[in-house]
């Protein structure tokens, strides 16, 4: 027998028992406090024992008060909030008997990337090339991560790919997609308006893995280190697919729809962009 205390902690989060593929892990919240959007492996039961939380799966959001439970199926994403300071408990166990259970496998990257593929290059103009400089930095960056790593890793390359963000999302959202949707009908629709989705979506995901490696810093837990592995598995997978979009399809095409005219427009844009952020 064991007994377990499950009062409020100091920190947020708390793995508390583990039991085979089973764990409990104890969340202690002050208001406002929480968990940003991310996916469990296992079966999820969320039971609130003290206080309130705002609990979303998906794109539906419920209210918990103290002595009512949750459950949430395996990898669906969701995120909790304190609404008042509250502890909760989370039991994850096995969604399918242990000997059936097989770790899902993760989808192949949908377009190759200049970082694999060298080749890539020979198909993009000269003033596009720096672009691609930066991919092939960055997927240097994401291959290193591959796997568990320990925080500081992660830190480091959540710090590379917030350069990326600031640096050559903003270039390419400046300079270059207006450029592209004059040719491509416009930035509303088609790839420009799928590519500005994308970027849009990276950020949200590096603002989560940020969040979440704050909590695994701050509480050494298992628990939250899982959560931080997997959302920079998502981020890295999201941004990797970004890239080799990029590599092997926009900017191959915009080597040939952009006049020379503009092509050399957007290489001085650039390079005074990349100037004034080196000079900060």
């Amino acid at each position: 027998m064991e007994k377990i205390s499950l009062k409020f902690r100091d920190k947020p989060v708390q793995s508390v028992l583990k039991r085979g593929d089973s764990k409990f892990v104890q969340l202690s919240f002050e208001p406002g406090q929480g968990l940003t959007k991310h996916k469990a492996p296992l079966a999820l039961a969320v039971v609130v024992l003290t206080g309130k939380i705002r609990f979303t799966v998906g794109d539906e959001t419920v209210i918990l008060e103290a002595s009512e439970m949750l459950t949430v199926d395996p990898a669906v994403e969701h995120a909790v909030e304190a609404v008042e300071r509250s502890t909760v408990l989370l039991v994850l166990t096995p969604d399918t008997p242990l000997a059936a259970a097989e770790p899902p496998s993760a989808p192949p990257l949908q377009h190759e990337n200049a970082y694999q593929h060298p080749e890539l290059l020979q198909q993009v103009a000269p003033e596009l090339r720096p672009l691609v400089a930066d991919h092939i930095e960055v997927c240097k960056v994401l291959e290193s991560v591959a796997g568990p790593v320990e925080t500081g890793a992660i830190a480091v390359a959540l710090r590379t790919i917030q350069r990326e963000l600031d640096e050559h999302f903003v270039a390419e959202e400046r300079f270059l997609f207006p450029r592209m949707a004059a040719h491509v009908g416009g930035s509303d629709v088609g790839p420009v308006a799928r590519l500005l989705e994308e970027h849009a979506h990276i950020r949200r995901l590096h603002e989560e893995a940020t969040s979440l490696l704050q909590a695994a810093a701050a509480t050494k837990d298992d628990h939250a280190r899982s959560l931080l592995t997997q959302k920079v598995e998502d981020l890295s997978r999201a941004l990797l697919n970004h890239l080799g979009k990029e590599d092997s399809h926009l900017f191959p095409m915009a080597s040939r729809l952009l006049t020379a005219e503009e092509k050399a427009a957007f290489a001085g844009e650039l390079q005074s962009f990349l100037a004034e952020q080196a000079a900060r």
